[in-house]
């Protein structure tokens, strides 16, 4: 048992940065705050961003809320901060087709019924830096390189 528990705190302590290229998902978890602040999004090497939104130039954030079942999938996916129509359709995409790690107990400490905030930030290779969410959510970041 006692293993157990220093394993999980040695997960929990190590800083991770996972990037997908081109155009993929970028997960950054950056210390054991953050996991007291929900389930981290597995990365994916599907490409999120928009085409509509590479060939305008639009760049954006959007707020979800969530909640993620005993298989670390997101239900009732709720936009709290819109981006606008294009960004929060594909921010839906992302966390309807995303994965989440979870703990093996994840159902019997009724993390199902825990709501969370995560953020998705839209960023286009040179534009300028899209503003982060200031109450320092998990967020993921969609690059993309636009026209």
């Amino acid at each position: 048992m006692k293993r157990e528990g220093s394993i999980a705190a040695a997960i929990l302590t190590v800083a991770v940065t996972v990037s997908c290229s081109p155009g993929g998902l970028v997960a950054r978890l950056t210390g054991a705050d953050e996991a007291a602040r929900g389930p981290s999004l597995l990365p994916s090497g599907r490409d999120y961003y928009p085409a509509l939104a590479k060939e305008t130039g639009l760049t954006g954030r959007v707020g979800v809320e969530y909640s993620v079942d005993g298989r670390g999938y997101a239900q009732n996916i709720v936009i709290l901060e819109s981006g606008g129509l294009v960004l929060d359709d594909a921010a839906r995409k992302v966390f309807s087709d995303g994965r989440f790690l979870i703990p093996p107990d994840w159902s019997a400490t009724g993390g199902p019924e825990k709501r969370f905030r995560y953020g998705v930030i839209f960023q286009l290779r040179g534009r300028a830096d899209v503003a982060r969410f200031e109450d320092h959510r998990l967020s993921v970041v969609i690059p993309g390189s636009g026209k």
